[in-house]
């Protein structure tokens, strides 16, 4: 059995929008390590059971300039 991890940034979440794939696909590993405070916070809000279009929402007037 091997071990799954999965780098998680910014561009990741964008892609997962942009694709459409839920971010419980995103977040399924063995190990998820952050590259960003922005990642960091959607995972955060995906445990306290967030929809991705409310995590978008919130990541979006939150980050709109970075």
């Amino acid at each position: 059995m091997g071990f799954n991890k999965r780098l998680v940034s910014k561009e990741t979440i964008q892609n997962s929008f942009k694709n459409k794939q839920s971010l419980s696909e995103l977040f399924k590993a063995d190990a998820v390590i952050f590259m960003d405070s922005i990642a960091s916070t959607a995972y955060q809000l995906y445990q306290e059971g967030y929809t991705d279009n409310q995590i978008k929402k919130h990541l979006d007037k939150i980050y709109e300039n970075k």
